[in-house]
């Protein structure tokens, strides 16, 4: 509707005048430049006529007088004020700004209405900007080159976050340093020392903790073999020196055979292994002898093995070894 009715007003030479436009002014008549002023003025035009509104930014632009001097930040808008007796009274707007100093006289917007189904148009007398540099003193004006960057003395204030951030890492880096070092005094981090079990006791404790778990009885036996079959393997490790942990029950029982371990400890022991592979790898459920059986051949083999050792370091004792 707004290009149709600008187009139509534009081409028809015959278009005649219509309303005068009434309270017309801008908010400043004279700005500096970047300065933003608004440019409104009322007109009234039979009640439900439609209207149309051209791009001010186009006639601007088209106007070579002012051309690229004065911009519109929004094209021109309109608001109705009231309705009375079928005429409307309605405001037009528009926000400029200039760039460029000088005396610019505003070109017309072109505003096409419909009056009795014939075009026609608003006639506006524009109001005149003027647009203003920032004085200069010639008289003491003397140009400089650009200052150099200012510095100003650091105050402590300023450097407090980055000390206590310095000081947050050093304690964090002696405490690391701390851990690792008691660590291997087997001492906990404020120097007290560690009492570790040892290896027959710490192994005899996590078969009591499984038996006390009932797992077999609640239908878990892989967990309930591999925990036994681990704490052996572990303990092997500590007692015989030997990669238990990587080996596998069989040959678990051949690095067992030269360790002079009483032949039914030994059996026994094997049976379990067995039985704990048929339980993890081949989804077997042995009875209830067999589950109950298991942890007394674990705690029996750990016996066996501790005294044994006992009895090993008082032989070499009595030699002199």
């Amino acid at each position: 509707m707004k290009k149709i009715l600008l187009i139509l007003a534009i081409a028809c030479g015959s278009v005649a005048w219509g309303q005068k436009v009434s309270n017309s002014r801008i908010s400043a008549d004279s700005v500096l430049i970047g300065d933003q002023v608004v440019w409104s003025f009322d007109f009234t035009i039979p009640e439900g006529s439609p209207i149309g509104v051209g791009q001010y930014s186009a006639i601007l632009a088209s106007d070579t007088t002012i051309q690229g001097r004065v911009e519109a930040v929004s094209e021109m808008a309109l608001d109705s004020l009231s309705v009375k007796n079928g005429i409307a009274n309605l405001r037009a707007r528009v926000l400029l700004t200039s760039f460029d100093s000088g005396s610019y006289t505003l070109p017309s917007p072109i505003i096409v209405y419909s009056a009795n189904g014939k075009p026609d148009t608003l006639k506006i007398e524009p109001p005149t900007l003027y647009v203003n540099t920032i004085p200069i003193d010639t008289a003491s004006f003397q140009p400089y080159d650009i200052k150099g960057q200012e510095t100003y003395p650091v105050t402590f204030r300023e450097v407090l976050p980055w000390i206590l951030l310095g000081v947050l890492v050093l304690l964090i880096i002696w405490g690391i340093l701390r851990f690792i070092a008691m660590k291997k005094k087997n001492r906990n981090f404020f120097g007290k020392k560690i009492q570790v079990d040892p290896p027959h006791i710490a192994a005899l404790k996590k078969l009591e903790k499984i038996r006390s778990d009932k797992l077999w009885q609640s239908g878990k036996y892989k967990a309930y073999y591999t925990g036994i079959t681990d704490t052996v393997r572990e303990y092997i490790e500590s007692r015989y020196a030997f990669g238990a942990m990587e080996k596998t029950s069989s040959e678990i029982m051949d690095s067992l055979k030269d360790k002079q371990i009483d032949e039914k400890v030994l059996s026994d022991l094997g049976e379990m292994f067995s039985l704990a592979d048929l339980v993890k790898f081949a989804k077997h459920v042995p009875t209830e002898q067999e589950s109950e059986k298991a942890i007394p051949v674990a705690v029996n083999f750990v016996n066996f093995a501790y005294m044994q050792q006992l009895q090993q370091n008082e032989s070499n004792l009595k030699e002199g070894k």
